[in-house]
C-alpha cells in the first residue's frame, strides 16, 4: 500500500515540478485588419468609390486604427462614435457613426438572414443615400494559434511519470 503511494507521490511531485519549470508565453490577441471600399449607389455621390482600412484586436474587438477617406476629408479612430466590430458566426462588419460639421455617415453590418450586404449610409446637405461596403481580410493577418505549452508539459509529464514506475519495477 505504502509503495502505491510513494509512486504517486512521485507523479505529483514531478507533474508539479514540470508546471513550474515551464515558461510560459502568455496568449496575445491577434490585431486583425480589413481593407473596405464603400461603392455608392444613390445621392448625389452615386457611382462613386471610396475605400478605408480598419484594424481591432480579436479578444475585445475594440477598434484600434480607422482610415477612411471621404469626399477629401481623412477619417481617423478618433472620429468614430461607439465603433463595433460586429461577428455572428462570421464578419458581418463594422458599426459605428462619424458626425462632422458638414458630414454624416455609418456603417452598418451585413444581414444574411435576409441576404443584406454590409451598407454605408450618408447624410451631405440634408440629403440621404446610401452605398454597399465590400471587405476584404488583409492577407498579411496573423491567425492565432493556440500556445504549445500544455501539449509540452503534458508530454513531459508523462514521460516523467512512466519512467518513474518502470524504473522502480526493474
Amino acid at each position: 500500500m505504502t509503495n502505491i503511494f510513494k509512486k504517486l507521490s512521485f507523479v505529483a511531485t514531478s507533474a508539479i515540478l514540470s508546471f513550474a519549470v515551464i515558461n510560459t508565453n502568455p496568449v496575445n490577441a491577434a490585431s486583425i485588419i480589413y481593407d473596405f471600399e464603400v461603392s455608392i449607389d444613390s445621392g448625389s455621390l452615386a457611382g462613386e468609390t471610396y475605400s478605408g482600412f480598419f484594424e481591432f484586436d480579436d479578444s475585445n474587438l475594440s477598434v484600434s486604427q480607422f482610415s477612411f477617406d471621404f469626399e477629401g476629408v481623412n477619417y481617423t479612430e478618433d472620429d468614430l462614435i461607439d465603433p463595433e466590430v460586429f461577428f455572428d458566426d462570421q464578419f458581418l462588419g463594422l458599426i459605428s457613426d462619424v458626425i462632422d460639421t458638414d458630414v454624416k455617415f455609418s456603417f452598418l453590418e451585413a444581414v444574411p438572414e435576409i441576404d443584406e450586404p454590409a451598407a454605408f449610409i450618408y447624410f451631405i446637405d440634408g440629403q440621404e443615400a446610401a452605398g454597399d461596403i465590400t471587405y476584404t481580410l488583409r492577407p498579411d493577418t496573423p491567425v492565432s494559434t493556440p500556445e504549445p505549452t500544455a501539449v509540452f508539459s503534458l508530454l513531459a509529464l508523462g514521460a516523467v511519470g512512466c519512467s518513474g514506475v518502470l524504473k522502480k519495477r526493474k
